[in-house]
């Protein structure tokens, strides 16, 4: 795929981010708009689309066993690296909370509407398979750093039921379990699932543009340099040497480059908020990340296609 159309594909990606930040600063459709939006797109939307995409995909676990290692490989060689580093990255425990997630975390919103544009279903079947593997990981692992690091402690046992009763996570095992089992949708629930999910693209997209604060930004200082350093460059060539590595076919190596690749996630903020972490640094990441993103991004799909 040459630049020129993986640019055609994404840019209208980034355009409806940018259209969702416009709306914010302007005042439409109100500021009560956006949270019933975020909430309507993570617990009914999102989850429609997953369950559709893994529950409609030719699955086999064979066929994606590489990817799942090779991503499982790339997330915890950057989560050890990250540790190991940890006194070099930020001046404070809770800034250095922020940076982690910063690293690890990906707007999902963004990879699917990519994934989409770029390789239609196909494209969504291996999202779906990246993110049933990648979202309880990473949120375990960031939720395992703020109860060590963050300001306000929380049980082990906390982290288990927001993993458990995570939508996203329960959508994509719902449908792989539908998937192998051998059921099948009556066609108009299909037809249901599937719109519902289709929904949740531009929504989430201009979801994810009006949650940025630009202002957040200029008190951010080195910390937030290295976040977006780690994240757009390292994470997607970590992913990249690991799919090579074990040899996963051209396709999911990219799909999976393409979410390493991803800025960081607007959840990011709401768990700093809930356990301790520097809240400021974390939105100047996710909106710093996201800008430069509009320009990595292409770069970085088209060196790996």
């Amino acid at each position: 795929m040459g630049a020129p159309s993986i640019l055609t594909s994404l840019l209208p990606v980034f355009v409806i981010i940018i259209c969702g930040y416009g709306f914010k600063k302007s005042g439409f459709p109100g500021d009560d708009f956006w949270p019933g939006t975020e909430r309507m797109v993570y617990y009914v939307l999102y989850p429609a689309l997953l369950f559709s995409s893994s529950a409609g995909a030719s699955w086999e676990f064979f066929s994606v066993a590489s990817m799942v290692w090779a991503i499982l490989g790339a997330f915890f060689v950057m989560s050890g690296l990250l540790l190991l580093i940890r006194p070099k990255l930020a001046s404070t425990d809770a800034s250095f909370t922020s940076v982690f997630q910063g690293s690890l975390r990906f707007t999902s919103y963004i990879g699917f509407a990519a994934a989409f544009s770029l390789f239609g279903d196909e494209g969504l079947y291996l999202a779906a398979v990246f993110i049933t593997v990648m979202i309880p990981v990473v949120n375990i692992l960031c939720v395992m750093v703020l109860v060590r690091y963050g300001g306000q402690k929380g049980g082990w046992s906390w982290i288990f039921i927001t993993v458990i009763k995570n939508p996203l996570i329960l959508a994509c095992l719902a449908g792989m379990a539908f998937n192998l089992l051998g059921l099948q949708l009556p066609k108009m629930a299909e037809n249901f699932t599937t719109i519902l999910g289709r929904g949740s693209l531009p929504l989430g997209l201009l979801a994810v543009g009006a949650s940025l604060q630009v202002n957040s930004i200029k008190k951010a200082g080195n910390a937030l340099i290295y976040a977006c350093l780690l994240k757009l460059i390292l994470m997607p060539l970590l992913m990249w040497l690991s799919c090579t590595l074990l040899d996963v076919d051209s396709l999911s190596t990219t799909v999976a480059v393409l979410f390493a690749a991803l800025p960081g996630s607007p959840l990011s903020y709401i768990l700093a908020k809930q356990l301790g972490g520097d809240t400021r640094l974390m939105s100047s990441i996710i909106t710093v990340q996201t800008g430069i993103s509009m320009l990595s991004l292409p770069i970085v799909i088209a060196l790996v296609t």
